[in-house]
């Protein structure tokens, strides 16, 4: 996925850029800055040495977005089903009579469970290479 954005600061090898929102990013309702004038501020591999002010493209693999997007929806949606599945056994072999409340709270534990990993392993996601944006392109000289 490539997107246009402008340097706003350097440090080393890194960038921080400020994303060019398109007129397909306000149609879209995938997170909360679809419809607000919000700027999303990235840092980014700065392998094309694109100075503070230019216009650069970056690019994040559609491999790594897949893999975020999994990380951040599916584990924890999976954590709170596999919760309230042995919530409702675990109620079933102790006779609790709120079984309904009783696998809601698992599964909901279960998923914090789940949003509690991926928070202690982000300093790990974010030394991985893998899930880090670059600038593949300078727009303007």
């Amino acid at each position: 996925m490539r997107e246009k954005a402008i340097v706003v600061s350097k440090k080393g090898n890194k960038a921080e850029v400020e994303v060019i929102r398109t007129s397909a990013c306000a149609k879209c309702k995938a997170c909360s800055l679809g419809s607000e004038k919000k700027v999303i501020k990235v840092w980014v591999q700065n392998d094309a040495n694109a100075n503070v002010g230019q216009v650069v493209e970056i690019e994040i693999e559609n491999r790594a977005l897949i893999s975020a997007t999994f990380i951040m929806y599916v584990i924890p949606l999976v954590s709170f089903l596999l919760g309230v599945i042995l919530g409702l056994n675990f109620a079933n072999t102790l006779n609790i009579a709120w079984e309904e409340p009783f696998s809601l709270l698992t599964g909901l534990l279960f998923m914090s469970l789940a949003f509690l990993a991926i928070y202690l392993n982000n300093k790990r996601f974010e030394k991985s290479r893998m899930f880090t944006s670059r600038i593949v392109n300078i727009l303007d000289e």
